[in-house]
């Protein structure tokens, strides 16, 4: 499992490519076919969503046509949905940073080589999914499915959101020295939440999972999110303690994580 965990983390990475264009994160050609993928693959699957839809209000025959019974069509619909929020997810991180904060933008933007944890998860949820799908269909819970929806698309906003309203200050990397460009955003969705961005991650990350029903991975990715941000969240407030030596702990004093059981921090050492 770990070798085919690393072998597809190695094309990520591209480390297979030899061409300037391709071996560097700052290549027009990493950029172009990672970007030229995602839009392949969502567009596919929201013509699926359109077949569905096609099918519903018998404009044609088309998914019916496969012969699933209503348990495994329903869930066929919440795989392409899933598919669907993991493209805009990546589409997402790249264009609303190179919109907003251009000159730090690069392939890594996509994000779709996160870690080789990210790469375990998704191998993972795309496991019990099809386990699912083709021996226990029954085990799936269609409002489970709606409201992980919901949260996919709450948590998507409120993220692109925090990018947006952080600008040039925001960065995939947690930043040790203050850039001339860095200020401290405490404004717009940053009024009401300290780490937006790690907010809507967690919750997204749920959220797909409730999507596609996998209760397992639901409650591995919880509880994996939460021991990742429970380190990264007082390392990064350290660094910004550092950085805004007077103005960051008061505005902690004020304002929540959003994160269950990741205590406030008041005071870092």
């Amino acid at each position: 499992m770990i070798s085919i965990i690393d072998s597809i983390q190695y094309r990520l990475d591209f480390k297979q490519w030899k061409n300037y264009q391709f071996c560097d994160e700052h290549g027009l050609g990493r950029i172009s076919i990672i970007s030229c993928g995602l839009s392949s693959v969502l567009t596919f699957n929201v013509v699926i969503i359109c077949l569905f839809i096609f099918d519903w209000m018998d404009w044609m025959k088309s998914i019916s046509i496969l012969g699933l019974d209503s348990s495994r069509e329903f869930m066929l619909l919440q795989g392409v949905s899933y598919v669907i929020t993991l493209c805009i997810f990546h589409l997402a991180e790249f264009f609303v940073t190179a919109i907003y904060n251009p000159s730090v933008v690069t392939a890594n933007s996509f994000v779709v080589n996160h870690s080789r944890s990210y790469t375990a998860a998704i191998i993972l949820s795309c496991t019990e999914f099809c386990i699912r799908f083709t021996m226990f269909p029954f085990m799936n819970s269609r409002r489970g499915a709606i409201l992980g929806l919901v949260m996919v698309i709450a948590s998507q906003v409120i993220r692109s959101l925090s990018m947006i309203t952080c600008g040039e200050s925001f960065n995939h990397y947690i930043q040790h020295h203050k850039k001339e460009n860095h200020t401290l955003v405490t404004t717009g969705i940053y009024k009401y939440l300290r780490h937006p961005s790690y907010f809507g991650f967690y919750y997204w990350s749920i959220g797909t999972q409730m999507l596609l029903g996998n209760m397992i991975n639901m409650v591995t990715f919880a509880i994996a999110s939460w021991f990742f941000f429970n380190r990264r969240i007082p390392f990064e407030e350290s660094t910004l303690v550092r950085m805004f030596p007077k103005e960051y702990p008061i505005y902690m004093a004020k304002t929540p994580i959003g994160i269950p059981f990741i205590a406030r921090r008041n005071k870092i050492e």
